[in-house]
């Protein structure tokens, strides 16, 4: 099963100052197995997964926005991209097992 998340996170880190916040829009589509969610173990699988995909896309996002030249910029903006992401796919996908998943991970 696929589905489509539409991610909207607002990039900005206290060092990169209002003047160089981004603001990024973009379109994920996750691949996931509606039966494993039905375990557990399915769950965890499934939610490493889905964080893996989050991440690589995020890491992705955040170079082509990429304003400032300091690494901690750039990871705040990926930590909060990631966050903000994987909030919205959870919710997107709407199943008990991947949420309590999720709050374990938060």
């Amino acid at each position: 099963m696929k589905r489509f998340i539409i991610a909207a996170t607002l990039a900005a880190t206290t060092l990169a100052g209002p003047a160089l916040a981004a603001s990024q829009t973009f379109e994920l589509n996750v691949d996931y197995s509606a039966k494993k969610l039905s375990t557990e173990a399915g769950a965890e699988a499934e939610y490493a997964h889905i964080r893996e995909v989050v991440e690589e896309r995020c890491a992705a996002e955040n170079a082509n926005q990429r304003l400032t030249g300091t690494r901690l910029a750039s990871s705040s903006a990926k930590a909060f991209c990631v966050r903000t992401t994987m909030d919205s796919a959870i919710r997107s996908i709407n199943n008990e097992q991947l949420n309590k998943v999720h709050a374990e991970h938060r």
